[in-house]
């Protein structure tokens, strides 16, 4: 469940299309990559491809310094939620590195946008050391956007066969008609939009499928507030960034406060236990979305 991966090109289709479609921070040009399981060179060679790209239109009127987004669905290496390829993994440190060198020739300092959507295991632990590196290096040449990890750095990233999707992904997916109504649409197994409940949507919406077992970290749109469980925090305070270790303390923090409320609710769900089975762990989230249904009708 955590590491079966079977509904990887589900996640990355979804992905793909959302991110094609129009919407408020969108470039006047776009290029789009798809790689499938690549290697490391694949993938290092497409992102390399984008510096040309990006290199045409710096001198244009409207230029803004560009912006990358990187979608990434599957394996995440536990410890530091690398990702995992077909012959090798890819650090944090390996994606700034080659974005820093993009930087320098095509973008002004701190003009180059980074996006990150992972739906992977531990993917918490690559985003922070991400949003960290931008921060604390590189005389501020990049400049971290829209930032999405599908779980904590101590935790997995889990599927469920009903959904047809990852957790994360489903739970992303998820869109009202209406602020105050409790029905929502989400995307189903065959990438078309279906029924779904309002409270499944978001970082939120994930935790309390999972019973506080999954919870997704966000930074939104450069605002300086990380998000995990629904609540934020500032990474800058008093002007001065507080750090990775203080950011990741605070995030655990949070996520335990949440976590802790969400569980007692779902004794039954152990899906934080790495012992317990797959089974058990996707009958339990059937459980709980059953249980959510219920309350919410």
């Amino acid at each position: 469940m955590a590491a079966d991966l079977r509904y990887t090109t589900a996640d990355v289709d979804f992905l793909e299309s959302h991110f094609r479609e129009p919407n408020y921070d969108s470039g006047i040009e776009e290029t789009h990559h798809r790689l499938r399981n690549p290697t490391r060179e694949q993938f290092f060679q497409a992102l390399c491809d984008t510096g040309p790209w990006l290199g045409n239109s710096r001198n244009g009127p409207n230029w803004d310094g560009g912006g990358f987004m990187l979608c990434f669905a599957g394996h995440g290496r536990q410890g530091d939620g690398a990702l995992v390829l077909e012959d090798g993994v890819i650090t944090p440190k390996d994606l700034i590195d080659a974005l820093v060198d993009i930087a320098r020739e095509v973008s002004p300092p701190g003009r180059l946008r980074i996006s990150a959507v992972l739906d992977s295991c531990h993917s918490g632990a690559f985003v922070t050391e991400l949003l960290d590196s931008c921060f604390r290096e590189h005389d501020n040449l990049l400049v971290p956007w829209m930032v999405f990890a599908s779980c904590m750095e101590d935790e997995f990233a889990f599927e469920e066969s009903g959904l047809g999707h990852g957790m994360f992904t489903y739970c992303f997916s998820v869109r009202e008609p209406s602020p105050s109504s409790f029905a929502a649409e989400a995307i189903q197994p065959d990438n078309t939009f279906g029924p779904s409940l309002a409270i499944a949507g978001g970082e939120l919406g994930c935790s309390l499928l999972t019973a506080g077992g999954q919870n997704p970290v966000v930074y939104y749109n450069g605002t300086g507030q990380l998000e995990v469980c629904g609540r934020d925090f500032d990474l800058f305070e008093g002007g001065e960034y507080i750090g990775l270790e203080e950011m990741r303390t605070r995030l655990r923090r949070e996520r335990d406060e949440v976590a802790n409320v969400i569980r007692p609710a779902r004794p039954n769900l152990r899906v934080r236990n790495t012992t317990s089975t797959d089974e058990e762990m996707r009958a339990g989230i059937r459980e709980t979305i059953e249980f959510l249904a219920q309350t919410s009708s």
